[in-house]
């Protein structure tokens, strides 16, 4: 498994039509966002990256939304360093952010310190164990979006969330799609994994809420240790004995 970290510079795409079947892959993104805006509450949303800005979050019940990314954006910053203060964002989503940053571990954590206790963090990636990862494997196509970048398991991801005391919500499979033709070819294989091995999507969307630590810890209730007794009839022998002296 190779590290997360990267020493070497990640440029991610700017707009969708950089990806392939970019406008098709935004639709399969928004269809599956659909289902969670009105379920992510609130005052404040941020919505990381240049490909956040182009989804349609107008379902959301969060009304304040911010999109953040180092090309302009409603706000402009890192997205491993926020321009937000600790615990002020109600929600996170970052679509294919993780897949062209040099650092995740940093973008989850600088997400996981803006986010407020019982805040939920969206994340959609590429999952190299799938159709997708595929392209992976030729040299031409290592050249191109999306496989310039790289690619986590969710399984992976997810491991980075339990570490920081995260909760699972929802774990969705988008696509099925390798990405290498059009969606349109092989549909009947894509409705297959859809219906039998969703785990080895293409694009996943990761739902995960931010768990409240308690400020005081729980102290253990001890209890006294009861005395050993290893022959009954001694220890009423020596009791009996007590009594007649």
């Amino acid at each position: 498994m190779r590290p997360a970290y990267s020493f070497d510079s990640i440029a991610p795409p700017a707009n969708w039509s950089q990806l392939p079947w970019g406008d098709w892959l935004q639709q399969q993104v928004s269809a599956g966002l659909d289902n969670w805006w009105p379920r992510l509450f609130g005052y404040h949303l941020i919505k990381l990256g240049p490909l956040a800005a182009d989804l349609n979050s107008g379902l959301c019940s969060i009304r304040h939304q911010v999109a953040i990314h180092a090309d302009g954006g409603d706000a402009w910053g890192e997205v491993d360093d926020l321009p937000l203060r600790c615990r002020s964002v109600d929600a996170c989503i970052m679509p294919m952010v993780l897949d062209f940053h040099q650092d995740p571990h940093g973008v989850i954590r600088e997400a996981d310190r803006v986010l407020v206790e019982g805040g939920h963090l969206v994340i959609i990636g590429f999952n190299p164990l799938s159709p997708a990862g595929l392209g992976m494997l030729s040299p031409s196509s290592r050249k191109r979006y999306p496989w310039k970048g790289r690619m986590f398991t969710p399984n992976r991801v997810r491991d980075w969330l339990g570490v920081l005391g995260y909760q699972l919500v929802a774990q969705e499979p988008l696509a099925f799609s390798s990405l290498l033709w059009s969606p349109d070819r092989f549909v009947w294989p894509q409705q297959w994994m859809a219906q039998q091995t969703p785990s080895l999507a293409s694009v996943y969307m990761l739902v995960a809420r931010k768990v409240a630590v308690p400020m005081t810890p729980v102290r253990p209730r001890w209890r006294p240790r009861k005395r050993l007794i290893t022959s009954p009839a001694a220890v009423g022998r020596t009791a009996a004995e007590r009594r007649h002296r």
